[in-house]
């Protein structure tokens, strides 16, 4: 008569569980890694998209264009760069401006738990409160040639990650870098 076995000892599964503990002990700090960035990515892909917009708009529509944002909060704004719409002035609307034309207005925030970070960003000093409280400050103006008044940098930062990743555009030709090294803007 055949001897049979109906399940596992509980040393076999003693044994399985610790492989299993032991493998994820070494695979999760590098599957951390990986990703570990991919805010901050998503958030500088997004800034891209919104300076393209911005430059589309500016040629578009015959006049310069601003993005700025609020340093230390995910916030930032494009539009037309008339004081109308950056003064803070409560009843600027986003579809026109006093000149009677029609203009485009994206104000927006990156994802959650990235923030624009004061570390290499070369915006230029605040303009005018926005609603939460900060203050504006000018990352880049579009003109209707296609090209920015300057070169821009803007750096990002993720809640838990001290590493600022920068974003970088060259303003004659409009071509955008990422690193995490700041060396060599401007």
């Amino acid at each position: 008569m055949r001897n049979t076995r109906r399940g596992y000892t509980l040393l076999e599964m003693v044994l399985v569980l610790g492989v299993l503990g032991i493998s994820a002990a070494i695979a999760v700090p590098s599957v951390r890694s990986m990703f570990g960035n991919s805010r901050q990515v998503a958030a500088a892909d997004m800034i891209k998209a919104r300076w393209a917009d911005a430059r589309s708009f500016a040629r578009e529509q015959g006049k310069p264009y601003r993005f700025a944002l609020v340093d230390g909060t995910g916030a930032f704004r494009v539009a037309p760069d008339s004081s109308e719409f950056w003064d803070g002035a409560p009843g600027a609307t986003p579809e026109a401006n006093t000149d009677g034309q029609q203009c485009s207005v994206i104000d927006g925030s990156l994802p959650r738990e990235v923030k624009f970070s004061s570390a290499g960003n070369d915006a230029q000093s605040t303009q005018a409160a926005p609603q939460d409280g900060g203050a504006w400050a000018n990352a880049i103006v579009f003109l209707p040639d296609g090209t920015a008044r300057q070169d821009a940098t803007v750096a990002f930062v993720e809640t838990g990650n001290t590493r600022p990743l920068y974003l970088k555009l060259h303003g004659n030709t409009g071509a955008t870098s990422t690193s995490y090294d700041d060396e060599g803007t401007h």
